[in-house]
């Protein structure tokens, strides 16, 4: 890890410790950019750019929010919430400015997708990213931030939005990164990548510094989900990991440092819960904007969900108001100290089909992928934990809190009673194929479809 960057959070940043988003991809990035619960927006990994998930065009995103006070809004990295259309690119919802991609995944380097048949998946605010491909994407996009904060008009507020591609697959680094004491190849170069993450956010912070923004800056820092532990990631001590919902998989790595967090709070550690959602309100509402102005009210569509935790910034010891639940997934929830997991969610990829186990300090150390301590699954009902006093759920109190174990499971039936998934395409059913339209556009990936007439 970078010593700048541990020096940074030790010093002038609070670690916040119980900060849940999803436990994987698209359904984190949707949480944050509506302001809802997964629940209540999608649930789904749109695969390549025709799929209709994502977020739906009808709900307002925080960028388009912070636009109506002034702010300028950029993009740089990975979408990830629909690419159906070009009413789904980040450019029409929302951000002045976009270079990313547009999928799932892509190699680091040549910026060519699985997702995408292999074509070049890169754009850059209405087209193509044409000749920008070949940087390894850390290096790509690490210095497309930079350059947008020294050019930036410090006369007006930035929003800038910086969903890194690593640490994700492929797992690709630099030599440079690498740790020649980590003797398992797969775990040195997850170690790598994350290096390279921590250099670029250090150089982001010098550029703030350096242009004179840093003293009205609020940077918040997150993983979108748990480490993959079945590849070469830890999460070390919580259970699980990526694709469950114990808390190796949704509770993420979390920072937020700045001029505008209060000096109290620097050095401290933020114990109250935060979600995604809470997050998108909290800086909406830091803006200037009302709560009802940071809302978003739909026919057919449900409501925000995030709080007002704007305190988390300003006040040390600030608490999450009691009586409103953290819906994790259609699996998961947690009301207060309580925890829910319908189900263990068995993955083909984890070891055994179980991913809910618990990895050692040191992880992985060869292709065994052996536990520390396997998945014991969850019972016919479920799992309840005290998530306060075992955040390692590595006691399951079903049998002792029976009731308490019913009233959270018909809780749960409730959400998901009225959940809400992205899937429709809003008209946009004139599509072509993905040859015809990388043909098009020199070999590029791009949106398939327009309105049907």
């Amino acid at each position: 890890m970078n010593a700048g960057l541990t020096e940074l959070v030790a010093e002038e940043g609070a670690i916040f410790e119980r900060f849940y988003t999803f436990m994987y991809c698209s359904p984190t990035r949707s949480s944050f950019l509506s302001g809802r619960f997964p629940i209540h927006v999608n649930q789904g990994n749109p695969s390549g750019v025709g799929t209709v998930g994502g977020i739906d065009l009808r709900m307002k995103l925080l960028p388009e929010k912070l636009k109506t006070v002034g702010y300028e809004t950029a993009i740089v990295g990975k979408w990830h919430c629909g690419a159906r259309s070009d009413a789904n690119l980040p450019i029409n919802r929302g951000f002045d400015y976009h270079l990313g991609f547009l999928s799932g995944g892509e190699d680091h380097n040549t910026q060519r997708s699985y997702e995408t048949k292999n074509y070049v998946d890169l754009w850059n605010n209405n087209g193509p990213a044409y000749g920008k491909n070949g940087t390894y994407s850390c290096f790509l996009y690490g210095q497309k931030a930079v350059d947008i904060i020294m050019n930036h008009d410090t006369d007006t507020p930035l929003f800038l939005y910086l969903p890194f591609h690593d640490t994700h697959a492929p797992y690709e680094d630099r030599p440079q990164y690498e740790d020649p004491k980590v003797n398992y190849k797969p775990r040195q170069i997850m170690q790598a990548m994350v290096s390279c993450v921590a250099e670029a956010t250090m150089n982001i912070t010098k550029a703030l510094k350096a242009k004179g923004m840093w003293d009205e800056t609020l940077m918040f820092w997150s993983s979108d989900n748990g480490g993959p532990q079945y590849e070469s990631a830890n999460n070390y001590p919580y259970r699980g990991g990526k694709w469950t919902d114990f808390e190796g998989g949704v509770r993420a790595p979390a920072f937020a440092t700045g001029g505008l967090l209060a000096p109290e709070l620097r050095g401290t550690t933020v114990h109250s819960p935060m979600h995604l959602a809470d997050l998108h309100t909290s800086l909406c509402l830091l803006s200037g904007q009302s709560l009802e102005e940071c809302g978003d009210e739909v026919q057919g569509l449900p409501p925000t969900d995030g709080l007002d935790l704007r305190d988390y910034f300003t006040t040390v010891n600030a608490t999450r108001p009691e009586g409103v639940d953290i819906v994790l997934s259609s699996n998961a929830f947690i009301d207060g100290d309580w925890k829910y997991v319908a189900t263990s969610l068995n993955r083909s990829f984890c070891k055994n089909l179980k991913c809910g186990y618990w990895t050692g300090p040191v992880w992985p150390i060869d292709n065994n992928h052996q536990p520390l301590e396997e998945d014991p699954g969850c019972p016919a009902d479920g799992c309840l934990f005290n998530i306060v006093t075992d955040p390692t759920e590595h006691h399951e109190l079903s049998k002792q809190y029976p009731q308490r174990l019913q009233q959270m499971k018909a809780k749960l039936a409730q959400y998901v009673a009225g959940a809400f998934q992205t899937n429709s395409s809003m008209g946009y059913d004139n599509c072509k194929s993905l040859d015809e339209v990388a043909s098009e556009n020199g070999g590029f990936a791009a949106p398939l479809c327009t309105k049907s007439t």
